[in-house]
């Protein structure tokens, strides 16, 4: 209503002004961190003192849950609450009480910021890849598919005691060392799984056993979300608007938005680029935002937290043969078909024409293809804590480093390469981290 507008552009203005807290957010980029020795990690952060003495408070709001934003600039408004518990909880998994208030802050920026839209890549996610590719092998680095590592090679420092890493060893057995760190972007469970499995049983050594059940204890510790069920389709597009949109979140906000299977997420990324099916063709990705149980999937797969397992390998789909898993998808698929409904009403009948096609996937095929235990979007809240508790890039294993979305500063893409960067500063000497901020502050893409 119109009450609710006022109350979001009052609260969206508040954020958005110079020296807000979207504006607050930013004024530290990923670049300027590292982990490890804090006196280069003070030398890498000194040239934006200035700007996070000025941060002040914020600070506190900025590492708090969002709500606690919202309550400080009095919007008690429901259904605006309601929408940033949406906003939260689509890119985190959870609500706007257990969402950190900066990367709340900053899509806010995002999303309405003069000139701001919702981006999506030409050529579709493969561009992306590509050009990270590109830049990797420009470099001198390589990418190596179908290499799942199943060990890192541990060794005890007889100097000084310490555990390190020395490589790692793949699933044909062959070895790769480090030549100067080995950075992991396993998720904590699943990296934890690969450390048990990379200890020598018949010769163990206590330090290197105490170190890997502290990071064990680490994982079991972390609470996760929930997992997804998918919905892709190719379908014909005559007969559409042209004006379809691309983006589309369903949900009842009646309901919590943590409900499951409340909210879904529909893309239409032929909107914006056309060359990404076949000519007359539509191509649709609808799945439930971090809002399917694992719990319901169990039966047709335990999960060991086993990693190193082909997805195309019979023992990786060996649950779709099991009784009932079919039956079960397409009851879980349905609340994806009626979302999509809402969007193109007759659905169904142009999935069922010539030339269209229908994949569904479960929590088991997330799982599966992503390497995801128990097909999780990321880490949850643990209980008593009100935000995420993420460890940084270093690890108590000396040579290895850890990032992706179990690391600080968390789930999305966004956080997931800042949490890259910081594992690359750290293993970088300090000169080399402060003369790529210079490069890329002459080129502008750095404050």
């Amino acid at each position: 209503g119109v009450a609710s507008r006022l109350a979001f552009e009052k609260f969206k203005a508040e954020i958005l002004k110079d020296g807000g807290l979207a504006e607050v957010s930013a004024y530290i980029p990923p670049f300027a961190l590292r982990a490890g020795n804090a006196i280069l990690s003070f030398v890498a952060i000194f040239q934006y003192l200035i700007k996070i003495l000025s941060i002040g408070t914020k600070g506190l709001l900025l590492t708090g849950p969002f709500t606690k934003t919202m309550d400080l600039y009095s919007m008690h408004d429901p259904w605006v609450r309601k929408f940033f518990d949406y906003l939260a909880f689509a890119l985190s998994g959870v609500d706007a009480s257990n969402t950190q208030g900066a990367p709340v802050a900053y899509m806010m920026s995002d999303l309405h910021r003069p000139g701001a839209v919702l981006d999506y890549p030409m050529g579709g996610m493969e561009s992306l890849i590509n050009a990270l590719v590109k830049g990797m092998e420009k470099h001198g680095g390589e990418l190596r598919l179908n290499s799942r590592v199943e060990r890192f090679l541990l060794e005890e420092d007889k100097e000084t005691g310490s555990v390190c890493c020395r490589g790692v060893e793949l699933q044909d057995g062959s070895r790769i060392k480090a030549t100067k760190a080995v950075v992991s972007n396993a998720p904590l469970w699943n990296y934890a799984r690969i450390l048990n499995d990379s200890v020598d049983m018949d010769n163990p050594s206590d330090q290197m056993v105490q170190v890997v059940q502290s990071i064990q204890d680490q994982a079991d510790a972390m609470t996760m979300t929930r997992s997804f069920m998918h919905l892709h389709l190719g379908i014909p597009k005559e007969g559409l608007p042209d004006d379809l949109e691309c983006h589309h979140s369903v949900l009842n906000f009646d309901l919590p938005v943590t409900d499951e299977q409340n909210m879904s997420i529909i893309s239409i990324p032929t909107v914006f680029d056309p060359t990404l099916a076949p000519e007359g063709y539509h191509i649709i990705h609808a799945y439930t935002a971090a809002s399917d149980s694992f719990d319901d999937w169990v039966p047709f797969q335990e999960e060991t937290g086993k990693v190193g397992v082909s997805p195309n390998s019979g023992a990786a789909q060996s649950y779709n043969k099991k009784p009932g898993y079919r039956e079960l998808k397409a009851q879980k698929a349905e609340a994806l078909w009626k979302a999509v409904e809402f969007v193109i009403p007759d659905i169904r009948n142009r999935a069922k024409q010539e030339g269209s096609v229908v994949l569904v996937g479960s929590p088991l095929t997330h799982r599966r293809y992503n390497q995801r235990y128990r097909g999780t979007y990321g880490p949850g809240v643990n209980p008593g804590a009100s935000t995420w508790e993420l460890a940084g890039a270093d690890t108590p294993i000396k040579g290895l480093y850890a990032c992706g979305d179990t690391s600080f500063p968390g789930i999305g893409l966004p956080g997931v390469a800042a949490s890259g960067t910081i594992a690359a500063n750290s293993i970088a000497p300090i000169d080399a981290q402060l003369a790529l901020m210079k490069e890329l502050r002459n080129k502008d893409a750095l404050q």
